[in-house]
């Protein structure tokens, strides 16, 4: 990891305690009732799992605080993301509340971040460091808050709380409360340049499979600013399979169609199925056909332009009406006609389309999994779903793997980093 890791120093970031719970109605960091735990999603295809049932017709509204910014890191709370983050994405709040997802971090009410900076440099005075007064903050503060707590910092005392925390911090403890002061999208950009050099393939699935267009438009330009270089350009020259870097390219060009707030809110009312274009899904799923089991060979072309462009909810469709009509689950297919990078890119995608918190479960069991443990993904997957569906991911986690999350994440790591990633976990 390089001594100013993210491309930001050390920088970025800053959380209290837990909040106390809300006053009635309760609202989780989505705009979501309280987080209950329920029953793993159904197989899509079948009768149980039709849309019109799947979400509640009339679900609360997002509270007035969350509503200017309501992106996927740090909602409302403070100010809006600045260069190097996110920009506020609401249409991509609303789609994570009708989808039920909810973090665990939320922005701390009564949020004050002189407090919090006096807090923080009382921690790190004197001999030694007071490294759970550091977690208290950090792990219950939105990314937002935490952004504006480094820039409150210098100003109070004329020095980078990033390069402080720094030189008091070492290993993968420093590595964690790093990514938690990075912004967004430098932490990402930084993740993937790490990626192409070193040949990581799983973490630029990771990232560019996951992340909505807004952040994967302002991936790419703090990517082009802090490494002086195009993430494209990179891709094209490192990655060796040829359908592999189709879809990584096709994805960071941003415009897969996403629902509008309007369709979300439809949606809501009416059913999902109110905002399926059942004739296009039939037709996709007709085209994806002729491309791999109705021919000799494979057209890469087809499946790559349908996947990297119909919205997740299209998609799910698709999928269904393949089945329906071809008898072969979509996943099948995949294995049928990919191999190699190509093959576990697309797995990946139809995993994330059909419930995307299932997608980063497996990471982090396979960053926990066998000798050693893979900690900067498993920082990286805590990290960054924190605030956008870190409830439901636990709740897949121990309905797949039959242990709790905290249980195998505590297991593998130790000291202030197993501390750090705990209060995170919650």
């Amino acid at each position: 990891m390089p001594n100013a890791p993210y491309g930001n120093n050390f920088n970025n970031n800053n959380y209290a305690p837990p909040p106390p719970p809300l006053s009635q109605p309760q609202y989780g960091g989505y705009g979501n009732p309280p987080y209950q735990p329920g029953p793993p999603p159904p197989p899509f295809g079948s009768q149980s799992a039709m849309y019109p049932n799947n979400y509640p017709q009339q679900p609360p509204p997002l509270p007035p605080q969350q509503q200017q910014h309501a992106g996927h890191y740090g909602m409302g709370g403070g100010i809006p993301p600045g260069p190097s983050g996110y920009p506020p994405d609401q249409s991509s709040a609303l789609f994570a509340s009708l989808e039920q997802y909810q973090g665990t971090i939320y922005p701390a009410p009564n949020f004050n971040p002189e407090a919090d900076c006096h807090a923080l440099n009382h921690a790190m005075r004197g001999a030694g460091t007071n490294e759970r007064a550091l977690i208290d903050i950090v792990s219950n503060r939105s990314n937002l808050q935490r952004q504006q707590i480094k820039y409150q910092y210098k100003t109070m005392f004329g020095a980078d709380l990033e390069k402080q925390l720094g030189s008091e911090l070492s290993g993968n403890f420093k590595e964690a409360m790093a990514a938690l002061f990075d912004s967004p999208s430098s932490y990402d950009a930084w993740s993937l340049h790490e990626a192409i050099n070193y040949g990581r393939e799983g973490t630029l699935r990771e990232i560019i499979l996951t992340r909505s267009n807004a952040e994967l438009r302002a991936i790419v330009e703090t990517y082009r600013r802090t490494y002086n270089k195009d993430l494209e350009h990179g891709l094209n020259h490192r990655i060796l399979s040829k359908d592999f870097k189709r879809i990584l390219i096709s994805m960071i060009q941003a415009h897969r169609e996403e629902l509008s707030p309007q369709q979300i809110q439809q949606a809501r009312q009416m059913g999902i199925e109110s905002v399926i274009d059942r004739n296009r899904a039939i037709q996709d799923a007709d085209a994806l056909y002729r491309a791999g089991a109705g021919k000799w060979g494979t057209d890469e072309k087809t499946f790559n332009a349908i996947f990297t462009q119909r919205s997740y909810i299209q998609l799910r469709a698709t999928f269904e009406e393949y089945q329906k009509k071809h008898r072969q689950d979509m996943a099948q297919v995949i294995r049928s006609e990919f191999s190699g990078d190509a093959k576990d890119a697309y797995l990946a995608l139809i995993t994330c389309i059909r419930d995307r918190p299932t997608f980063f479960a497996e990471r982090i069991h396979k960053a926990v999994s066998g000798l050693g443990t893979r900690d900067s993904a498993l920082i990286r997957i805590i990290i960054t779903r924190s605030e956008i569906d870190l409830m439901q991911i636990k709740q897949r986690y121990q309905q797949m793997y039959h242990r709790s999350l905290s249980q195998d994440v505590g297991g593998d790591t130790s000291g202030d980093y197993k501390r750090l990633l705990l209060a995170i976990i919650k």
